[in-house]
């Protein structure tokens, strides 16, 4: 059963949090992440506010990619890069119920 991140930041610059999110991108897929995509609230009370999502196959491969992404130094400065021009709102895991 698929497992889906939602991360949520808050910025007054969002051409520039945008790359920075593009290379997230590829250090997630490339550590088995099935996808990151970057969406942009446009109602609500989140209106304006970036979200990210990753999907994993499931709780192993959520785990593994969890694991490599926290050793990985270059994905340290993309943080560190969103982090000077972000900030995080909040993040939730949501798991796929089989209908």
């Amino acid at each position: 059963m698929p497992i889906v991140q939602f991360t949520r930041f808050k910025t007054d610059k969002p051409e520039e949090m945008t790359k920075v999110v593009g290379r997230a991108k590829k250090i997630f897929e490339k550590h088995g992440a099935e996808f990151l995509r970057l969406s942009r609230f446009h109602t609500g009370h989140w209106a304006g506010e970036l979200l990210v999502t990753t999907r994993y196959a499931n709780w192993e491969v959520y785990g593994k990619v969890q694991e490599a992404v926290a050793k990985d130094p270059e994905f340290a400065q993309v943080m560190a890069d969103g982090l000077k021009i972000a900030e995080l709102q909040g993040r939730n895991i949501a798991v796929s119920i089989d209908l």
